[in-house]
């Protein structure tokens, strides 16, 4: 195998140095460049920190035999199961709504109670200080599960070994080399666990724009620890120039990042053997997996079914009064109807729920018969060597969220259009500008909305060969000045607009997606533009535009029909490929001249 310089260079560093620092971007080869090191220093004995249990399964069939793999949850769990008296045997997860139920308090506080006891366990402070309702509810939760009334949950045991190892209250081992993969989610508590293990060298990963986990306490991990060194992997094995271009847009445009990932660019031919489905939501998945059933056409999801439909089946028993079976969110049996989970959905900013919510209505009951063959391919799939279902691997259409596809990669990947507009989260986080979002970045406290920039570029960066561009921020990715565009789209939101908002004390992104299109409309009307100026574009619109372009139809005539402007019916046309950026050009010429721009115009040029 040929080694870069870098990785070279990080190999050739551990005797040298106590803790080390490796920025290493989406397909840069960390867990091979992790290997290396366990196999260069086979005398060593090395413990790696995997991030999930796939990534440790994955990652223990290829290190050598000197290499301890462990998640820090497991090692956690083993040792306050092994050292104390915690029962760890039934784990919960608590909602707001259990919380007010178990301490007497109101909603609101509830939902404070939960979030201070979630920071106390994520966070190295030893005790929580504040004494008012909600500091005090939290409180009692952590000393109630340490006497065993209430039941433990993952971040209560994580932050218990670390109170021992800090304590010096529990025994460890000592390791030659301490690696932790994917630094950039490491909350507090895990960097401190692993700041007071044993180590001769510890070595930190990771890459800070695939931080995904915000919202469990991960903080700009990597960039707060300290080092002796740093180094980069920037080379990416895995995609080609095409996909590392829209990398490094997304992330020099929106993430600040000065550095280049480079590619190899061996990835450039045609043949597409594996296939990828990427979305925001679970309900996404059951969407699409409605549509490959309906279409007959074979699919594989990453995660197992169970987890996919759970919540919106769930869901369906609370719209159809069924509470009986509601076992795993029991929180859906304190809600007294449908608006109202929905509002507590919008208003706790629960992606899922509101998903799950949307789905259930749309299929109904169809959605056990969607589960019940989703489990039967994922069944088949895991069986593969043996039924010969890996003999049909180009036909699967292998589906996952953004949060469960880290790690992996397929030839062609389609990311969904469920993500959250880029202009609709620079607004909400109080920009009006993309320049003064870029300038006030660092500052950011609100790091969930940051995270939706990583989970875009986790996405797009699972792909090898081929995008399918369903996403409506490509259109950004792939625009000649992208300042000016998502300038003009938050600017479509006028004074009026954010009145309205602020009088209904919601941000613009935890509105409907028929309320934003409401307001945007009364504007467009008013301002005189096409009616559907800067509306999402759906699956039905997106068919028509391509048919109606390829049956040699006007542009202007198309933008006609579907509401829209002459400059949007080009940029959805460059996105889905139909034509490229050279014809968008001519197109736009052609219009601005005022003659007809079709299809059979470019051929005269």
């Amino acid at each position: 195998m040929n080694l870069t310089t870098q990785q070279n260079e990080i190999i050739e560093s551990i005797p040298k140095y106590k803790n080390i620092k490796i920025n290493a971007f989406a397909g840069t080869g960390k867990t091979t460049t992790l290997k290396l090191i366990a196999n260069k220093y086979k005398e060593k004995k090395i413990l790696y920190l995997a991030f999930n249990s796939s990534i440790k399964n994955e990652a223990s069939k290829i290190f050598p035999s000197n290499s301890f793999i462990k998640t820090t949850h497991g090692l956690a769990y083993s040792a306050v199961s092994k050292y104390t008296d915690i029962d760890l045997s039934s784990l919960v997860n608590y909602r707001a709504i259990d919380i007010s139920k178990e301490f007497k308090i109101n909603y609101n506080q509830a939902i404070s109670a939960l979030k201070i006891f979630e920071n106390f366990c994520n966070n190295k402070h030893d005790t929580i200080e504040k004494d008012d309702t909600e500091h005090k509810s939290a409180k009692k939760m952590f000393d109630n599960m340490l006497l065993g009334i209430m039941k433990p949950t993952h971040s209560f045991y994580l932050k218990y070994y670390y109170l021992l190892l800090k304590n010096e209250q529990i025994p460890q081992f000592q390791y030659d080399i301490l690696m932790l993969d994917e630094a950039q989610d490491t909350n507090e508590v895990t960097l401190g666990i692993f700041e007071k293990l044993f180590a001769k060298t510890k070595i930190f990963v990771g890459d800070k724009h695939q931080q995904i986990y915000s919202f469990r306490g991960s903080k700009n991990a990597l960039e707060k620890i300290d080092c002796d060194i740093e180094f980069y992997l920037s080379t990416s094995f895995r995609f080609n120039e095409s996909i590392c271009e829209y990398a490094n847009t997304l992330l020099e445009n929106f993430k600040n990042e000065e550095v280049k990932i480079d590619s190899i660019g061996d990835n450039n031919d045609s043949n597409i053997k594996t296939n990828g489905y990427i979305s925001r939501t679970n309900g996404s998945l059951i969407s699409i997996i409605a549509k490959r059933i309906e279409s007959r056409k074979p699919f594989v999801t990453v995660r197992n079914p169970d987890e996919i439909f759970n919540l919106t089946i769930e869901v369906y028993y609370f719209l159809n009064n069924d509470y009986d079976s509601i076992k795993r969110n029991r929180f859906l049996k304190d809600f007294i109807c449908e608006d109202d989970l929905s509002d507590y959905a919008k208003e706790v900013e629960d992606f899922e729920l509101k998903a799950a919510i949307k789905v259930a209505k749309e299929y109904k009951e169809n959605i056990f018969h969607f589960k019940d063959i989703a489990t039967k391919f994922y069944k088949a799939w895991q069986n593969r060597q043996t039924n010969g279902f890996e003999n049909r691997v180009e036909e699967i259409l292998f589906l996952t969220t953004a949060h469960t596809s880290k790690g992996l990669e397929w030839d062609k990947v389609i990311v969904a259009d469920d993500f959250n507009d880029f202009a609709d989260l620079i607004l909400d986080m109080g920009f009006t500008t993309l320049k003064d979002f870029k300038k006030e970045q660092k500052k950011n406290s609100k790091l969930e909305l940051l995270d939706e920039f990583n989970l875009f570029y986790v996405a797009i960066t699972r792909a090898r060969k081929v995008l399918v561009k369903d996403s409506e921020n490509f259109h950004y990715l792939m625009s000649k000045n992208i300042e000016k565009l998502i300038d003009s789209r938050i600017s479509e939101l006028d004074e009026n607009i954010e009145s309205n908002i602020k009088d209904k004390k919601i941000n613009f992104r935890k509105m409907d997606q028929e309320e934003k299109n409401k307001l945007r409309e009364e504007k467009n009307i008013k301002e005189g533009k096409a009616k559907k100026s800067g509306f999402k574009w759906s699956l039905e619109e997106k068919i028509k535009v391509k048919s109606l372009y390829k049956k040699d139809e006007a542009i202007n005539s198309i933008a006609n029909k579907l509401d829209r402007s002459t400059s949007s019916i080009l940029g959805e046309l460059l996105k889905s490929e139909v034509i490229t950026k050279a014809e968008q050009i001519n197109l736009s010429k052609i219009i601005k001249d005022g003659k007809v721009a079709k299809k059979s115009a470019l051929a005269f040029l």
